[in-house]
């Protein structure tokens, strides 16, 4: 028995935990064998008690919550819908439907709150339990909608069918419900002009609303599904429930206040007409971000913040604190972050992010908050959701404040983790103190360290410099005097007034960049090329000097395109970091000179400013993993396709032909200064073999000459069939023969990747046709699979296999992406999933299919993320194809920074974890 009630003894309240589980006893819920049962009854027992209240009254919602495929892992918002539609599928009048829905609320409520404490991530839960008001609210619309409909006929708008929708407010439109959140509601309607049979359409969706309303939060013996706030609409209580568009317009142009503003910052379509709901953001647009604001916005927050302390029922840490509301508390954490969002939202879209967390993360790239200070208000504001979701699962009751006891103040702490309340209090008295301390500082110029003054003032400045991190502090003197002797520049002895203050922010920024000595060396460089006037652009754009000190720190390869290329910052850095669609490079590409030189020297410049575009972007964390790998993989292919476009026209006699990619480019997977793998698959006869080639060899030449630009990309052709003592191009009849008769295992593996970029189109789609044959049709056994392809990692282990080699040692890329590929080879006939060209999209649909279990996902997923991220900082610095850690141990804790880690001790850390780990998944599945 996996679960045995003497294990009730260690819980943080052995006698409650005790009575809770002779509760679920007699209710019918045993002691299980099921592990996943047992360890949600653990939790209910001792760590969550509410969750015993809503076993008991349903027993069966316990077991479906702990065998739900997505206990340990988020729930899409797709399958929450899904699953509610059908639980709600027979409810026949309005009582059936509030019982359906709080049932299923309930069933969740078990699943969530084990996720809560230890199964899940907290910032997973709350979007959770977001889409589950979403989908709970959308059934209620749609149920009321037709009801009314039926009974007093359509509401019809001078565009016909009339919409109503939802808008979640404040941590419902942020998707940070916690578990006794109101859901905040503002509902608005299309248009005035029409009617529903005899209703005005006003009064047809004000009934909508109220029955919403009833059914989402009136209060029954099951409880509500969600308590409903509407108090956030146009002139609050005193004003209409429901407003059509023209008139919330007219209001907020009108009357609009700076905290309905602030309100709005986390607005979000939450059910009913989505398509609505995003015209109305477009309307209110101007109103939510204002291109100018005053620092009156700061001043209107703090005293929003100083009424809202003044009504609070006192409370100390020592007893009864309030972690919402209270001095350092959630509330101040969200106020100080939509005080910068207002300020500097209107001009820059980046830091529109509703979320709390993510809108931090925003403000710290935009270089409008500092690492220590982004850190603290993360690290409390992770703290005190933590503490309020404990609160709440005590008793299923809206709650933010501490135990008044010191025994239930105990018991919290050890339901919380820690050893006991004084360790609790001891974190909780810190993370609240900075938090405080941060908010205190809004609108406050923030005093620079000393030793930043001193280097400025020019006293003792090689010691000032080692204080501040510089490694070569003689060195980098000498570069801050060459600084010193330009005119109007901010360190000299008399710099002008509009710079004078540039200096020790400047300073301050190179010292937190990865690689000081190297940011400081390279503005040295570039000063003279943009000229004196970047002092005052960067004085008056802080976020732009934010964003060259890290490039500069991170990215020599990147700082020296800039460098060379000074005009790139009006295109780049002060454009807000725009990302480029494919449509938008098509459009670039075909605006481009088509004449010889001026061509290929075009695209060579479109590369490099596109590659700054997208490394700026990473640099500054607006590009996730998979979204750097999107963004480089569709410069490739839109270059590769006009560089064919060019070769072809000037080998007219030559046949129909496509190039295929594989490897990382055929699986959308491109990192920086990767190879291409191409392939060439032509359509004819051997006639035609001779001006195949010739096209073949057209476009290797053009992508990889180096011009006045540069050259565009480095291009392996090994992988086309017998490799390099096969012909360059291949006839389609030959490349089918081929892979259906003579092709190795390690040659099929490599179709799995395999896609057409370019090229003919009705020839690449005969290959690809073809290509899914060869990998997923009839052909080795999973077991012949497993010996081939752990044969061929073992003889690259041999060979290649290196301490530290990110790609081919023990644990690295190649593990992972083979044991993708085998699951693929082995199983994609039978799983659609599978059949995709992404290692991240094969490892989640094997996972779906329930050929890996979530430990071994999440170790390969991981694994995987963590060892591209550290490669793509590799070869980011200075392009060129690295896979191996440095060997110098300052390069080792440069690469440190520049990936995110405190030192290089605890990345290396990480790697062997992880690598280890991967590893052993390898091993697991290819044994």
């Amino acid at each position: 028995m996996w679960f045995h009630p003497e294990r009730l003894r260690f819980a943080p309240d052995p006698e409650d935990a005790r009575r809770r589980f002779d509760r679920l006893v007699d209710a019918g819920v045993g002691a299980s064998d099921d592990p996943d049962v047992a360890e949600v009854m653990w939790i209910a027992c001792t760590v969550a008690p509410y969750l015993t209240t809503l076993a008991v009254r349903d027993p069966g919602r316990l077991v479906a919550a702990a065998t739900d495929p997505f206990l340990r892992r988020e729930k899409p918002r797709e399958r929450i819908a899904a699953e509610l539609a059908e639980a709600c599928a027979g409810a026949a009048d309005a009582d059936a439907l509030m019982r359906a829905l709080r049932a299923y609320r309930a069933r969740e409520y078990i699943r969530l709150g084990a996720r809560e404490c230890g199964l899940g991530a907290p910032a997973e839960v709350g979007r959770e339990l977001s889409a589950l008001a979403d989908a709970s609210l959308a059934m209620a619309i749609a149920f009321h909608d037709a009801e009314l409909a039926a009974a007093h006929g359509e509401p019809r708008d001078e565009r016909g069918r009339a919409a109503l929708c939802a808008f979640g407010m404040g941590k419902l439109g942020g998707e940070e419900l916690n578990f006794s959140s109101d859901i905040d509601l503002i509902f608005v309607y299309s248009s005035d002009a029409g009617d529903a049979g005899g209703l005005s359409l006003h009064e047809y969706f004000d009934k909508v609303a109220r029955r919403v309303t009833r059914t989402i939060g009136q209060v029954t013996e099951d409880g509500a599904v969600f308590r409903v706030d509407l108090r956030l609409r146009p002139e609050g209580t005193r004003g209409p429930l429901v407003n059509s568009l023209p008139s919330l317009e007219r209001y907020y142009e009108t009357w609009g206040r700076p905290w309905e503003r602030q309100a709005w910052l986390k607005a979000r379509p939450s059910a009913g007409s989505l398509a609505l709901g995003e015209e109305v953001l477009a309307v209110l647009r101007p109103f939510i971000y204002p291109r100018t604001t005053t620092g009156g916005i700061v001043r209107d927050i703090a005293e929003l913040n100083r009424r809202i302390k003044a009504e609070l029922e006192p409370g100390t840490l020592e007893e009864g604190f309030d972690v919402k509301l209270g001095e350092g508390g959630i509330r101040e954490i969200e106020f100080f972050v939509q005080a910068l969002q207002l300020l500097h939202a209107g001009k820059n879209p980046v830091l529109r992010e509703r979320s709390t967390r993510g809108a931090l993360e925003r403000l710290f790239f935009a270089g409008l908050v500092s690492e220590v200070e982004r850190r603290a208000l993360a690290d409390a504001y992770d703290l005190l959701r933590q503490i309020e979701h404990r609160l709440q699962l005590e008793a299923g009751r809206q709650t933010h404040r501490l135990p008044r006891t010191a025994a239930d103040l105990e018991i919290l702490g050890r339901r919380l983790g820690f050893a006991d309340a004084g360790e609790l209090m001891a974190r909780l008295a810190q993370r609240t103190r900075e938090v405080a301390q941060i908010f205190a500082t809004l609108g406050v110029e923030k005093p620079f360290r000393p030793e930043l003054l001193q280097v400025v003032h020019g006293r003792d400045v090689e010691a000032g410099l080692a204080a501040l991190g510089f490694r070569d502090p003689a060195e980098a003197a000498h570069h801050l005097d060459l600084l010193r002797r330009r005119p109007s520049s901010p360190f000299g002895a008399a710099p002008a007034p509009a710079t004078a203050r540039v200096a020790p922010a400047l300073l301050d920024e190179l010292a937190a960049s990865p690689d000081p000595d190297q940011a400081l060396r390279l503005l040295v460089d570039f000063v003279p090329r943009v000229g004196d006037g970047l002092w005052q652009l960067v004085d008056e754009n802080r976020p732009v000097l934010r964003l060259l000190a890290t490039l500069f720190g991170t990215s020599a390869f990147l700082a020296k395109s800039l460098i060379q290329k000074p005009e790139l910052i009006d295109a780049v850095l002060l454009s807000g970091l725009p990302r480029r669609t494919r449509a938008d490079l098509v459009r670039a590409v075909a605006a481009l000179p088509v004449e010889a030189e001026a061509a290929w020297n075009a695209l060579r410049r479109l590369k490099t400013e596109e590659l700054l575009r997208i490394g700026l972007a990473d640099v500054a964390g607006e590009l996730d993993l998979e979204e750097v790998f999107a963004a480089l993989s569709d410069l490739a292919e839109v270059l590769i396709a006009r560089t064919f476009e060019l070769v072809r026209g000037a080998v007219a006699d030559a046949p129909p032909l496509a190039v295929l990619a594989l490897g990382k480019l055929g699986a959308r997977e491109l990192g920086y200064a990767s190879d291409l793998d191409l392939v060439f698959v032509f359509d004819g006869g051997v006639d035609d073999m001779d001006a195949a080639s010739r096209l073949g060899q057209r476009l290797v030449g053009a992508l990889g000459a180096h011009l006045d630009e540069g050259r565009l990309y480095e291009v392996d052709t090994r992988l086309r069939p017998s490799g390099r003592q096969g012909t360059l191009v291949s006839s389609l009849a030959s490349w089918q023969r081929y892979h259906a008769e003579s092709a190795a295992p390690w040659e099929r593996q490599a179709l799995v990747r395999a896609r057409v970029v370019c090229g003919d189109a009705a020839l690449g789609a005969k290959i690809e046709e073809d290509v899914a044959r060869f990998v997923y049709g009839p052909g080795p056994a999973p077991a012949e699979w497993k010996a081939a392809i752990a044969a061929m990692r073992e003889r690259i282990d041999r060979e290649l296999g290196r301490e530290g080699d990110l790609k081919a040692g023990r644990g690295g890329i190649l593990d992972i992406e083979f044991a993708t590929q085998y699951l693929q080879l082995a199983y994609g006939g039978l799983y659609a999933g599978l059949r995709t060209r992404s290692t991240l999209d094969a490892l989640r649909a094997a996972r779906e299919a329930g050929l890996i279990d979530d430990d071994t996902y999440g170790t390969l997923d991981g694994g995987y993320r963590f060892l591209r991220k550290i490669e793509n900082r590799l070869r980011i610095v200075h392009d060129r194809p690295i896979h191996e850690f440095p060997k110098d141990p300052e390069e080792l804790d440069k690469l440190a920074r520049r990936a995110g880690f405190a030192s290089a001790m605890a990345m290396l850390g990480a790697y062997r974890d992880l690598s280890a780990a991967a590893r052993a998944a390898f091993q697991r599945l290819l044994a």
